[in-house]
């Protein structure tokens, strides 16, 4: 393997952010530090991407299926797999079936040679969405409705200002090295900080923690393997399933975290979101094996095929 390959393979970064956050633990200011870290890779990610009115007319019917995978799918298996688990618990798994996807579903769909412009206008349809779902889903299942004025904050923290950023920097030519590389210095980032600010819980609780990794692995690899079965019968092409597969397991467990900081007291409730990323994480090293070796794009996208 070549140092190129090496240096450039996101599923190294994962790893070594997972070993680094069992050695260094909690780095302080975690919330913080992911937000800005989101926000970077989200400017990285749109670099050379634009849409337009007609691209979103076009991909309608596709964008629409993505707010319902988002929402319907990814957060209905959320809740009732949380519906094994006692009180304080089941209140962190509704906060992550009421978050908006990750914002690194983007920077997922380009890394796995998916329809990158398909994922940026869905992300953003999913962020509009989550004003009025994200605070309706927490008042029905906790009582306690997150403000849609917070939720618009993230909104233009994650979508307005990195596509601002965005427009002068297609002016500049990054590699794409350059720009797999910064990207994957942000997974390493997030996972570091997601998963050490929550060691010591973590090492302290393992039965608990087991519990609760079981119910994400649940969440996480019935919902993918069970959407890229549906989506290859009807013959989806294989850049739009990455994306719906993407949709469907990786949630904001950053936002979640520090929703459920804010809005709960009890420290247990926040171990679902906080087992959730590191795992969405391995699970996307899984499927990049899948999509690069078992699935790749010059065998499987069907010609003509832009569904």
């Amino acid at each position: 393997m070549s140092l190129m390959k090496v240096v450039t393979d996101v599923r190294w970064y994962i790893l070594l952010g997972l070993v680094a956050a069992l050695i260094i633990g909690d780095t302080g200011h975690a919330p913080m530090i992911a937000m800005v870290t989101l926000m970077i890779m989200m400017c990285v990610s749109l670099h050379g991407l634009s849409f337009s009115k007609a691209d979103i007319v076009e991909n309608k019917k596709a964008v629409l299926a993505g707010v319902l995978v988002c929402y319907l799918v990814a957060g209905g298996v959320t809740l009732l797999v949380g519906s094994f688990y006692d009180h304080d618990l089941w209140l962190g798994w509704v906060m992550i079936a009421a978050v908006p996807c990750a914002i690194s579903v983007t920077s997922g769909t380009l890394i796995l040679k998916g329809n990158t412009k398909l994922a940026m206008i869905t992300v953003t349809m999913v962020y509009l969405v989550a004003i009025a779902a994200t605070p309706l889903i927490t008042k029905i299942f906790i009582g306690e409705a997150v403000s849609p004025t917070e939720v618009l904050k993230y909104v233009a923290l994650f979508i307005l200002i990195p596509f601002i950023v965005s427009v002068p920097l297609k002016k500049v030519k990054i590699p794409v090295n350059v720009k797999a590389v910064s990207i994957n210095i942000m997974f390493f980032i997030l996972m570091l900080i997601t998963f050490g600010a929550n060691k010591d819980f973590i090492l302290s609780e393992p039965m608990t923690v087991l519990w609760v990794a079981a119910g994400c692995l649940v969440r996480i690899v019935a919902v993918a393997v069970g959407i890229e079965i549906i989506l290859r019968k009807i013959g989806m092409a294989r850049d739009s399933r990455v994306l719906m597969m993407l949709l469907s397991i990786w949630k904001n467990s950053a936002l979640a975290m520090s929703m459920t900081m804010v809005l709960i007291s009890t420290s247990v409730s926040v171990l679902p979101s906080a087992l959730s990323l590191p795992l969405e994480m391995m699970w996307f090293m899984i499927m990049i094996w899948y999509f690069q070796k078992r699935c790749p794009p010059e065998i499987t996208r069907p010609e003509g095929n832009t569904a």
